[in-house]
């Protein structure tokens, strides 16, 4: 069984490393409102992600299997984990920029979404502004 938690500042130099290692977006973990959390199976580190929230609207980030967990169905799982989270927080619309995983987040109910038309808030976090590139794939969920 998994378990999620916070993520504790001595785990972000490996957070960092696995975001760095995989080309994701890793120099605002930090941030203000940046939520992390990390997912374990008998106390092993198995991924992280991370969001921000905006009222109903949220930014999907810094999503990683650690590499010797893969290809165990755990990105699908870690994902539930966190949309449960989000629609406990009353999220509506779960916004993420991709430059490797759009086939894995269409399989779980992400739409591709005209990076131009999210929500200000969203728009102006520095993902978007800074971190990503702007040719980034943008996609959107909706929490029912």
């Amino acid at each position: 069984m998994l378990d999620s938690r916070p993520t504790r500042s001595t785990e972000l130099p490996h957070l960092e490393s696995l975001l760095n290692a995989h080309k994701l977006c890793f120099n605002d973990l930090e941030s203000q409102g940046v939520e992390l959390f990390s997912v374990t199976k008998d106390n092993k580190p198995v991924g992280y992600f991370g969001y921000e929230v905006f009222g109903e609207n949220a930014l999907f980030r810094s999503f990683i299997v650690v590499p010797e967990e893969q290809g165990k169905n755990y990105g699908v799982h870690i994902w539930n984990m966190a949309k449960e989270q989000l629609k406990e927080r009353k999220v509506k619309h779960v916004y993420l920029l991709t430059n490797t995983a759009t086939d894995f987040f269409a399989k779980v109910g992400y739409t591709l979404f005209e990076r131009a038309q999210v929500p200000e808030s969203i728009a102006q976090t520095s993902e978007f502004v800074t971190f990503c590139p702007s040719d980034s794939i943008c996609m959107r969920y909706e929490i029912e």
